[in-house]
């Protein structure tokens, strides 16, 4: 009840200064703060500029094309007993190179001048990889990874003499 009195009240005096307003002057009856419409304004188009920006990223073709790839500068940066830990804890302590495969892929991705334009050919790997007598095939084509990323002759030599060479 008692709502209701307050709220026709208040009603009343709105209308009243609205009528005395209209007969004073031709100000508007109800004023908005610009930061009321204006803030809220702001956001939205930052929002929607970002929205623009980031799709218009994700959807530029160059955008997947040309990220460099990672390489080891040195051949020292490469530490062959944590790696041989890493190599035995994820494939098991059987694991072995090929070392003829490893270092062709080595020597092959080593003497590439631009590391974007390294090229696997990945029908002369996989039939290479159906026609061979390995008892391993898996480490076949982790010999092949290992030479390719790594890009170092000397560590397949290392992975070698330590012991990890495939048995032909």
């Amino acid at each position: 009840m008692k709502v209701r009195r307050v709220f026709g009240v208040f009603v009343s005096i709105l209308l009243c200064s609205c009528m005395i307003n209209e007969a004073s002057s031709q100000e508007p009856t109800f004023e908005l703060p610009v930061e009321l419409i204006g803030f809220p304004a702001v956001v939205l188009f930052v929002r929607l500029s970002n929205f623009a920006k980031k799709l218009a990223y994700t959807l530029n073709p160059k955008t997947y094309v040309s990220r460099t790839r990672r390489s080891i500068e040195s051949d020292d940066m490469i530490d062959i007993e944590e790696a041989e830990k890493r190599l035995i804890f994820e494939l098991g302590e059987k694991v072995c190179i090929y070392p003829k495969v490893c270092l062709y892929h080595a020597l092959k991705a080593s003497q590439t001048q631009v590391k974007d334009n390294v090229s696997v050919d990945w029908s002369d790997i996989f039939s290479q990889y159906k026609t061979s007598k390995e008892k391993h095939k898996e480490y076949y084509l982790l010999s092949i990874f290992l030479g390719d990323i790594v890009a170092s002759p000397r560590f397949c030599n290392q992975l070698v003499k330590r012991g990890r060479a495939c048995k032909e």
